[in-house]
C-alpha cells in the first residue's frame, strides 16, 4: 500500500493487473487514506468500479492487415479506393514513432510529430490525406470494438484549391453534358477557360 501527501490530502497509487492507479483520498488523516486505498483494490478485484478488463489494443503495424482487409471488402468495386488507401497506409507505417504504437495511446502528440515529420518532406494535401486515411483506420478500429475511443485527427488548413483547365471545345462537350444531368438533379456548376487558353 503506497500512500503520499500533496498539500494537506493524503493520495495513493498502485499497479493493478498493468494499469497505474492514482487518486487524491481528499483526506488529512493518513489512516483514513490507507482505508480507502484498500477498498478500492478491493472494489477492482471485485469488478464493481467500472473498470472492465479488455483485451490489449494492437499497434498500428499489426492492426493495418486487418484495416486493408476491411477496405477491400467494403470497396471491392472501387479498386482505386482500395489502392489510394494502401499507399497511404504505408506512408503511415513508414514513421516508426507512429507505427509502434498501441491503438488505444494513439494520440494527438503521436499525430503532430507524424505531421511535423511529414510537412517538411510533401505537400498540405499529401499529409491531409493521410491524417484522412489515419482517422479511417481508428474509426473502423473503434468500430470493431478495438478501441474505446478515437483521438481527434485534425487536418491542416491551407490546403491549395484544385481548378482544371478545358481548351474552349472541351468546355462545351463538358457544359452540355453537364447541363442535361443538371436538368435531371439541381445542382451548381462553374467551368472556366484558363486565360493562357484563350490565346
Amino acid at each position: 500500500m503506497s500512500i503520499f501527501k500533496r498539500g494537506r490530502v493524503y493520495w495513493y497509487h498502485f499497479n493493478f493487473n498493468g494499469e497505474h492507479i492514482q487518486q487524491s483520498t481528499k483526506q488529512g488523516n493518513p489512516r483514513v487514506a490507507r482505508q480507502m486505498e484498500a477498498a478500492h483494490r478491493t472494489a477492482l478485484a471485485k469488478g464493481k468500479v467500472g473498470i472492465v478488463e479488455h483485451k490489449a489494443a494492437p499497434i498500428l503495424k499489426a492492426f493495418a492487415k486487418d484495416f486493408i482487409s476491411g477496405i477491400e471488402t467494403r470497396n471491392a468495386d472501387k479498386p482505386e479506393t482500395i489502392r489510394f488507401y494502401k499507399t497511404k497506409l504505408e506512408r503511415l507505417l513508414a514513421f516508426e514513432p507512429l507505427s509502434s504504437v498501441r491503438l488505444d495511446k494513439i494520440d494527438s502528440y503521436e499525430i503532430e510529430q507524424y505531421v511535423q515529420y511529414r510537412s517538411k518532406k510533401v505537400s498540405v494535401t499529401t499529409v491531409n490525406r493521410e491524417l484522412a486515411t489515419l482517422r479511417r483506420l481508428l474509426h473502423l478500429a473503434a468500430e470493431w470494438k478495438v478501441i474505446q475511443r478515437v483521438p481527434r485527427v485534425k487536418l491542416l488548413k491551407a490546403e491549395k484549391e484544385r481548378s482544371l483547365c478545358f481548351r474552349v471545345p472541351t468546355k462545351r462537350r463538358i457544359w452540355l453534358s453537364l447541363r442535361s444531368h443538371c436538368a435531371m438533379q439541381p445542382c451548381r456548376c462553374s467551368i472556366q477557360v484558363c486565360e493562357l487558353e484563350r490565346r
